[in-house]
């Protein structure tokens, strides 16, 4: 009962924020640009995004109801996330890079062949803190769908210092600039720098 009332609220203040928060996209450049919007908007391509765990909360209001695929933790929390993804829309994979880790790399490998986008926090799911995890550049690597490097930076959040990563909720009515990089398949030392220099 009160995994269910945590996942109800969650997902009310998630779609809360969607509603009342405004979002600004920034590209490197046009051609990136264009290729979200056939991805995003269209579904005529796909991506893989990429993404530190700081950020889950900011991206979550913006990308919910995607044709996206997300991977959760098999841990106790992952429940809570894996209850509040699926209310927004979200198809979810169980795995992480300590545990589950193979089943959860083929079932999102799986995913992604369905034609879904796929979405990874890269550090998750407990660090170190913008450390890139190998999971999403191989799944890149094996089904040839590029990487979008996503970072975010909401002009008013409440920010999680004791947290292992910092995590921002960003606050009603603010503004939540998401910057991206330019869609590529990367490795994962190429993929972390890009991601520290959004």
């Amino acid at each position: 009962m009160k995994e269910k009332i945590l996942i109800s609220l969650a997902t009310f203040i998630i779609k809360f924020l969607g509603w009342t928060c405004r979002f600004k996209l920034v590209f490197p450049d046009k051609e990136t640009e264009a290729q979200f919007r056939r991805s995003f908007y269209e579904n005529k391509e796909q991506f893989l995004l990429g993404f530190f765990h700081q950020d889950e909360l900011c991206l979550l209001p913006f990308f919910q109801k995607s044709k996206m695929a997300v991977l959760i933790s098999l841990s106790k929390d992952g429940e809570i996330m894996k209850g509040l993804s699926e209310n927004l829309g979200f198809e979810t994979v169980r795995g992480s890079s300590s545990k589950g880790a193979a089943r959860g790399l083929l079932a999102a490998i799986k995913k992604v062949k369905e034609g879904f986008h796929f979405a990874i926090a890269v550090d998750g799911p407990r660090g170190p803190i913008y450390k890139v995890k190998e999971g999403l550049p191989a799944i890149s690597r094996k089904t040839q769908v590029p990487i979008l490097p996503a970072r975010a930076y909401p002009s008013k959040a409440k920010i999680f210092e004791r947290s292992w990563n910092k995590a921002k909720l960003p606050i009603p009515f603010s503004t939540i600039e998401i910057r991206f990089g330019e869609l590529e398949v990367y490795d994962s030392q190429a993929l972390e720098n890009k991601l520290t220099s959004l």
